[in-house]
């Protein structure tokens, strides 16, 4: 009968099969689960801790964590202060980048989101003003201690993650904060770091006449923090031997141009411009430009339009590697994949104004560190110690091992 299926190569086709499944049982196999999980959602990788002990471990571990926040994917969505001053969440698919909880309120208090950064938050209280490091996706968060000095409202904060020395560590962060100078006018900046690594504030000298920086700019470029100013400039600052400098924007053709924002693409630092396009086809016109060393060359030309939603775009700062984020002003936020030229929608619940400021999410299962002596909360739950022991149910809606590996392997290709 194999003969007639394999055109008279049934022992050979069994010999190769019997080779393979020895293969596969072995560390083919283990691999191939590997890589077919680091394409899944945070969602559903969460689901998927339930199946067995095996997988539990595979998921949680620190070496797939890192794995998973370093590769490449789109926006899950957008988070920014409601109508009623409360923190909102739109995502691009509710099916695979909701949040369990889109207000945050497991934390303890409520709180404004300042940065993100490979699917942490980093959140400040309104009432205290303390400063909350989160994942939103698995509820894990972290007070952290008061700054040395005085961050009023007009404080810029990034965060940024530090690369582990080995796979098996929890990432460091770094929170680092730019805050004006009260008893000055001419726009004197003050730096200030918080690093898990040492678990303090490090204050930085005075940064004298830069600009003042425009709110929510701020990004993260190969270790560095970056901020527009108002003075066409971008301010970057390296935490870690506090050098810092003004990097002039491209000079480009400025008729015409209505926005423009810095970002991150490819780990470089880009401008996007928005300018009223001059052909039929088009009622805007986004030229994407990115830095190399000392030049700036043209990473891509997008026009949009004809249509009323298109006639008046805002580039949003970009933190994904090929994704261009623009805004009508109004409702709806537009998606520009520049790899593949696709365009997705986004409704969002926000005030009609251009003054509201997108914190880009990308959702992750990246662990939250915590000090030695410090506790980690764990959403609603009591304070627990340094680590989340997890202990799976029995397998997920019945599914043996096998049938969750076959789940998992059609929901990878569609």
């Amino acid at each position: 009968m194999q003969d007639d299926d394999h055109g008279g190569r049934g022992e050979e086709v069994e010999e190769e099969t019997a080779e393979w499944g020895r293969d596969y049982e072995g560390i083919t196999r283990q691999k191939v689960v590997h890589r077919i999980l680091l394409l899944l959602p945070a969602k559903s990788l969460l689901r998927f801790r339930c199946v067995s002990r095996q997988w539990n471990g595979i998921i949680s571990s620190n070496s797939f964590v890192h794995a998973h926040a370093a590769a490449p994917r789109l926006v899950s969505g957008l988070l920014y202060q409601s109508s009623q001053g409360t923190v909102a969440y739109a995502a691009f698919c509710h099916a695979t980048a909701s949040l369990p909880d889109p207000s945050l309120s497991f934390l303890p208090e409520p709180v404004v989101v300042k940065a993100s950064a490979r699917g942490l938050l980093c959140c400040r209280g309104r009432f205290s003003l303390i400063y909350y490091v989160c994942n939103p996706a698995t509820a894990v968060w972290v007070s952290l201690p008061q700054p040395r000095n005085l961050h009023n409202c007009d404080t810029e904060v990034v965060l940024m993650i530090d690369e582990p020395p080995r796979s098996n560590r929890v990432s460091e962060f770094r929170v680092v904060c730019a805050f004006p100078q009260v008893v000055r006018l001419d726009h004197f900046c003050g730096l200030e770091t918080f690093s898990t690594d040492e678990w303090r504030w490090v204050t930085s000298p005075w940064t004298p006449r830069l600009g003042r920086l425009l709110p929510g700019s701020g990004v993260v470029v190969g270790g560095r923090a970056c901020w527009r100013t108002t003075t066409n400039t971008v301010l970057m600052y390296d935490p870690k031997d506090e050098e810092r400098l003004g990097f002039e924007r491209p000079e480009r053709d400025l008729d015409g141009v209505t926005w423009w924002e810095i970002g991150v693409i490819e780990g470089q630092l880009s401008v996007a411009y928005a300018k009223v396009a001059s052909t039929p086809e088009s009622s805007t016109m986004v030229e994407v430009m990115v830095t190399d060393s000392d030049s700036w060359y043209l990473r891509g030309a997008f026009g949009f339009g004809p249509g009323s939603r298109e006639n008046n775009l805002k580039p949003l700062r970009m933190e994904g590697d090929e994704e261009l984020l623009l805004w009508d002003g109004q409702r709806h936020i537009l998606g520009r994949d520049m790899a593949g030229r696709a365009t997705r929608l986004l409704v969002v619940d926000a005030p009609a104004t251009f003054s509201v400021e997108f914190v880009p999410y990308t959702a992750t299962l990246l662990h939250v560190k915590s000090d030695t002596c410090k506790e980690l909360h764990f959403g609603d739950q009591k304070p627990i110690r340094r680590r989340f022991h997890f202990r799976p149910r029995a397998a997920l809606n019945g599914y043996s091992n096998e049938k969750a590996f076959g789940l998992v392997q059609a929901l990878a290709v569609a």
